[in-house]
């Protein structure tokens, strides 16, 4: 059995190249063709795109709990450090920042200690996400 298509002649359909090829395929919602998946032929690794995948507010974070531990020791040995051994140039502004940052600076502390348990425990819960289970 032959049939035309458009004035040309055809094989045998079963073996015509053309129609071995014809197959579905899914589009996006543009309407431009996707990848098609076999379920019985896995996916093959691409090694170009394991990227390592950083979230950056996470960084953000870090950076901030370095700044909190740096500006609360950093404001807590200046200000023990002024009291410790007062100088004759030191006038009442100065006390007064001191008092301020001796009294801020343990929250700082305390917030930069608090902030990397947090982190330290959300790093270990996306640890433990990554790992079987058994």
């Amino acid at each position: 059995m032959q049939g035309s298509i458009d004035g040309q002649r055809l094989g045998d359909p079963m073996k015509d190249h053309v129609h071995e090829r014809i197959g579905f395929r899914e589009i996006d919602e543009h309407g431009n063709a996707v990848k098609a998946i076999s379920p019985h032929v896995p996916e093959p690794a691409d090694p170009g795109s394991s990227r390592l995948s950083v979230n950056p507010f996470v960084i953000a974070l870090w950076v901030l709990d370095a700044g909190l531990a740096w500006f609360g020791t950093w404001a807590l040995t200046t200000a023990t450090t002024a009291i410790i051994t007062p100088t004759s140039n030191q006038g009442p502004e100065s006390a007064q920042l001191n008092f301020l940052m001796l009294s801020n600076a343990p929250y700082a502390l305390l917030a930069a200690v608090l902030l990397t348990a947090a982190l330290l425990f959300w790093h270990a819960a996306q640890w433990q996400k990554k790992r079987p289970t058994k």
